[in-house]
């Protein structure tokens, strides 16, 4: 098993704490029109992880390495019009149950699967671990973001 497995555990706590404790006008506050509210950083939150248990499934279910597709995040956040039409406390669930998803298909792994490649779309190749790894380390940095105060 992935020790990030452990790491998306400890994060998915983290982020209950943080957003459950946080004041509602300052997770909602647009700091300019170009930039994301935390609330809408936790909807690119839930983007990434229904893009990416799309992803880990993927590499677990063939023996081919998959190619990795990417997404405008700036376009998601605007289509699903989290400023506007969620709570964060939707999302927060949301995030919560998409990774929880995530965590089980990863939790169906077994030692060789780890070593299952894909490529992104640049040509760049990552085996299902450093996907995870990455996965983890773009959900704390958003994670930081959110703790920030403006």
């Amino acid at each position: 098993m992935s020790r990030w497995i452990e790491e998306l555990e400890r994060l998915l706590a983290e982020l209950s704490s943080t957003v459950s404790g946080m004041d509602e006008a300052q997770f909602v506050n647009k700091p300019s029109p170009q930039k994301w509210s935390k609330l809408e950083i936790l909807g690119h939150l839930c983007d990434s992880a229904a893009n990416n248990h799309v992803r880990f499934t993927r590499i677990l279910t063939t023996d081919e390495p998959i190619t990795v597709e990417g997404y405008v995040q700036d376009e998601w956040v605007k289509r699903h019009g989290y400023q506007h039409h969620y709570s964060r406390e939707e999302l927060h669930l949301l995030w919560n149950q998409l990774n929880g998803m995530i965590l089980n298909v990863l939790r169906s792994a077994v030692a060789s699967d780890w070593a299952k490649r894909c490529f992104l779309s640049d040509g760049t190749s990552l085996t299902l671990d450093e996907l995870l790894e990455d996965y983890v380390r773009h959900a704390e940095h958003h994670l930081g973001q959110i703790r920030e105060i403006r």
